[in-house]
């Protein structure tokens, strides 16, 4: 019965310095993006393919809210990008 104490608090021991020892891993969150078929701008009638970036900002927002911040970039691009969506008429 004493084997097992001392196997488990060895256990105990080994997980909680490892647990210290060892830093976190330096994850990264990588921006989202997405290619769409949109106009050039407001008031021109031209669709063109762009890439949306979206990039997650750190921002304060009120406690009630479930949405994250984000910045959102757009630019124009090749039509190669947006061939398999269907291109709006």
């Amino acid at each position: 019965m004493l084997k097992y104490i001392v196997i488990a608090l060895i256990t105990i021991e080994l997980i909680l310095l490892t647990g210290f020892v060892k830093s976190p891993a330096n994850g990264t969150i990588r921006d989202s993006e997405f290619f769409i078929w949109d106009y050039a701008s407001l008031s021109n009638d031209q669709v063109v393919c762009k890439k949306m970036i979206f990039h997650p900002i750190n921002r304060k927002l009120p406690e009630s809210s479930d949405l994250k911040p984000i910045n959102i970039h757009s630019q124009v691009v090749h039509d190669e990008y947006c061939s398999n969506l269907t291109k709006p008429v």
